[in-house]
């Protein structure tokens, strides 16, 4: 693995390129953390999820050695809000979020979802960030990647920009900029600690099931931070850009599918049987709804003011 010192003291690393025709499930541990494949999962239906996928993208999958640039300015912190039961009110995240108990923690989060194209209701910038993510409700933390759907209007000038990022906050967001993002891609993510709760590093997977292009990348925690594992979302969120609350894009709809995250015991959760979480704006309107659709699939629309 190469080691790779960013700005603001953000540390990464990157993965050699698998050989054509690797197979997870025959290659050795040692194998899929020198490639950065996430490992085998030991739970049956997780198992057949990955080899569902595996065998979608072998024929064509393409793996990319990620380059990066810092946005020193963006952010996908943790959720601003009380913490409550059931439906959770937002003023900058809108989805699913499952929660454990004390003494226990997510490792592994996984995620698909079409990236949406994204318009803007009226003059100006506006951003969406759609993610997967462990820790941050509540918390001072988050390990977390997705698609950035951003989109600058000028009159009838509509410019769209899509690219992929992680983030481990409180660092900032870094994009992954060799990674192609499309409106209509299916992206499967999958984000792995190393042991659940106490984790400082971490690695994060990206399928572009459309292209075929895939990539990895291994996170290092920001100092004096360690994973808690207490939350595992999935979400559309408004970020944070320099010190202030972004307007929401209108993104439409996004459905994310197999919403599964799985314990350091090697227990499955569903997303889909936490707590919906909806946005709202600086002055109480509903712009983004988070539904609960089956126990595997969460649904966020926006419903926002509509672009003239």
């Amino acid at each position: 693995m190469k080691h790779i010192a960013l700005e603001g003291g953000i540390e990464v690393g990157t993965f050699r390129r698998p050989p054509p025709g690797i197979d997870p499930f025959t290659a050795s541990e040692a194998e899929l953390r020198m490639y950065g494949l996430p490992p085998v999962p030991a739970d049956p239906h997780h198992r057949a999820r990955y080899r569902q996928v595996f065998n979608h993208l072998k024929h064509k999958l393409t793996f990319v050695e990620p380059t990066f640039q810092v946005n020193h300015d963006r952010f996908h912190g943790p959720r601003k809000g009380s913490v409550s039961e059931g439906t959770q009110r937002s003023s900058n995240w809108s989805g699913a979020v499952v929660r454990l108990p004390q003494g226990q923690s997510f490792r592994w989060i996984e995620g698909d979802f079409i990236v949406p194209n994204v318009d803007a209701p009226s003059d100006g910038q506006f951003y969406s960030g759609v993610w997967i993510g462990i820790d941050g409700d509540p918390g001072i933390q988050v390990f977390q990647a997705g698609v950035e759907c951003d989109v600058l209007r000028s009159g009838s000038s509509v410019q769209p920009h899509f690219y992929a990022w992680w983030e481990w906050f409180p660092n900032a967001e870094v994009a992954i900029k060799n990674f192609p993002i499309s409106p209509g891609d299916m992206i499967t993510m999958v984000l792995c600690s190393t042991q659940g709760a106490g984790s400082t590093e971490g690695t994060v997977f990206f399928a572009n099931r459309t292209s075929g292009v895939g990539t990895s990348v291994a996170l290092t925690a920001p100092p004096s931070i360690t994973l808690l594992g207490r939350s595992a979302e999935w979400i559309v969120e408004a970020p944070t850009i320099g010190t202030m609350q972004s307007r929401l894009a209108d993104y439409g709809e996004v459905f994310f599918s197999v919403c599964e995250a799985v314990t350091a015991t090697g227990t499955l959760i569903n997303g889909g049987t936490g707590d919906n979480v909806n946005m709202f704006d600086g002055t109480g309107n509903m712009v983004s709804l988070g539904q609960l659709i089956t126990p595997t699939v969460v649904r966020c629309q926006y419903t926002g003011a509509i672009p003239a």
